[in-house]
């Protein structure tokens, strides 16, 4: 699961057309844009998990294994500074498994994240601006990993059961109608769950974004649509236990990511992506993502103010 944390600011030159360039659904944007500070944003994501891999190619699934993980995070950001954004993410879980025609199912609440987010290059011109933004932060284990009889099956856990630390460095440029969106990051469990310690893991993405409509603003009340289509992939290392590598762990995974925004007035904005996985190059036997599918709506509240 990813990844979702908001990100932008409210603080464009009034001069400018606020919604010059949207939000990428999965990439994070380090773009000041409005519909991100002091607000909330929820989506719902389904997520599809039946295709079987062995050392990233496809093979026979005899007991119809499928996992499928229904999402909404809650997302709620505030500006502290200018420069500085503080975020907290939870979402709401769930979770099916299915094996030889049984089915099992799990709900709830997921890990917590809390994130800070720090400008540290900020550049404006007449169509557009360039952006560099940091995150550092952590998941914290609030998600259900064990029932009264012991360690839940592997999908039906809800959360990773241990603090993750983590880190993110995002760019954005955006000239009028073209926008591009490169983020990095790392996540590392700090600690063992049930004796195995979660493996770290590389995020990376690339958007590529076009405002489709209108060509150019007449009013900063313009319905504005963009496009965009993401590169989203996970380097993941094994699992180890006391040290030693767990088998079918790990692994690369990519997703061909296209996407819709569409913002119909200035504080509202609906969004929708299909995500593909193009590369899935997992260790040993594993179960591979099939398919994503993610809509969403993104509100100011002005929770804590104008």
């Amino acid at each position: 699961m990813r990844r979702a944390l908001l990100v932008a600011a409210l603080l464009m030159l009034r001069s400018l057309p606020t919604e010059a360039q949207g939000i990428p659904f999965h990439t994070p944007s380090a773009l000041p844009l409005p519909l991100a500070e002091s607000s909330i944003r929820s989506f719902y994501e389904h997520v599809e998990l039946r295709t079987l891999l062995d050392n990233g190619h496809e093979i026979a699934n005899p007991q119809a294994l499928r996992v499928g993980v229904d999402a909404v995070p809650l997302m709620v950001p505030h500006a502290v500074t200018p420069r500085t954004v503080v975020i907290a993410a939870i979402p709401y879980l769930h979770q099916t498994f299915e094996q030889s025609g049984a089915a099992q199912t799990n709900s709830g609440l997921g890990d917590l994240t809390l994130m800070v987010r720090q400008t540290v290059h900020a550049a404006d011109f007449i169509k557009g601006n360039r952006r560099m933004v940091l995150f550092a932060g952590a998941s914290m284990p609030t998600g259900e990993t064990a029932s009264d009889s012991g360690p839940l099956p592997t999908p039906l856990r809800l959360g990773l059961g241990t603090v993750n630390a983590l880190g993110q460095a995002v760019y954005s440029y955006v000239n009028d109608r073209l926008g591009v969106h490169g983020a990095v990051g790392y996540t590392a469990a700090t600690a063992s769950k049930f004796g195995v310690r979660i493996g770290d893991r590389l995020g990376y993405d690339l958007a590529l974004g076009y405002r489709l409509f209108p060509a150019s603003y007449r009013t900063l009340h313009d319905v504005t649509m963009a496009g965009y289509l993401e590169f989203d992939g996970t380097v993941a290392q094994p699992a180890t236990q006391n040290g030693t590598p767990v088998p079918n762990t790990g692994g690369h995974t990519l997703y061909l990511s296209p996407g819709l925004q569409l913002i119909p007035m200035q504080n509202w904005a609906l969004e929708a992506s299909f995500q593909l996985p193009i590369v899935h190059q997992l260790r040993g036997t594993q179960l591979g993502p099939t398919w994503s599918l993610a809509v969403g709506l993104r509100t100011v509240l002005y929770l804590f103010g104008t």
